[in-house]
């Protein structure tokens, strides 16, 4: 369903505030997924506070599951990217290169960007549009879930005992795809629309790390500190 805009202002507003929900859902999946990936590597590290870690791994996928949900709406007044591309398809004229021009008239590469095709293929358009919408089993399954799970838990479901993955299965690989496809659409139109890209890149992605690491020397430092204690008392030394 095309949302009400006046003019590209407009429509700039709703693409910078989608583009942040995905952009974020993004960055929270992919520090569940190094951190989860961590795991061996720095498993004594986790194993010194378990609780901790499992409310953080918890907390990373119920926020990207919480963006996930919205950007993937499917109600009509939502800023969902489906309701963002059918407001392209119907203000298709936003994207002329005279309307681009005064977009970037402060940008010195505005000539040159300007003679690439600006206007969206519909062909592709009509393409993303399905992929947005419940027409795509992933989209409709994640619906699913959230309506009986994330925004609302169904107490029939669970006075049934219904499972939802035997029929509406959504896995990690679903989010992972879901994620990246439709970080793939905002830049489609985020490039031909204001000439610019967004990255899930951020920096301090691997600040984790150091964490761990901190906890590691930790664990070193006290270690040694009870070998000294040993080797003390097992040659009979006085404290």
């Amino acid at each position: 369903m095309k949302l009400n805009i006046k003019n590209s202002d407009d429509f700039n507003k709703l693409l910078s505030v989608l583009a942040t929900e995905i952009v974020n859902a993004n960055i929270f999946f992919k520090l569940h997924y190094n951190l989860k990936s961590a795991a061996t590597e720095y498993e004594k590290e986790f194993n010194q506070s378990v609780t901790f870690w499992n409310i953080t791994f918890q907390a990373l996928l119920d926020a990207t599951l919480f963006r996930l949900c919205r950007i993937y709406d499917t109600h009509e007044k939502s800023n969902s990217l489906l309701n963002l591309l059918d407001t392209i398809k119907e203000n298709l004229h936003i994207f002329d290169e005279t309307n681009f021009r005064v977009r970037l008239k402060d940008n010195p590469f505005v000539d040159s960007l300007a003679e690439s095709a600006r206007k969206p293929d519909l062909k592709q358009l009509d393409e993303d549009i399905e992929y947005a919408s419940d027409k795509n089993p992933l989209v409709n399954n994640l619906r699913v879930w959230r309506n009986t799970i994330f925004a609302h838990r169904s107490a029939s479901t669970i006075i049934k005992g219904k499972k939802l993955p035997d029929n509406y299965p959504f896995s990690m690989d679903n989010i992972a795809e879901l994620l990246e496809k439709g970080m793939s659409i905002l830049n489609h139109y985020s490039g031909l629309f204001r000439a610019s890209t967004h990255s899930t890149q951020i920096v301090g992605y691997d600040d984790y790390q150091y964490v761990l690491n901190c906890i590691r020397a930790d664990l070193k430092r006290r270690e040694e500190e009870f070998e000294r204690e040993l080797r003390r008392y097992g040659h009979g030394e006085s404290p």
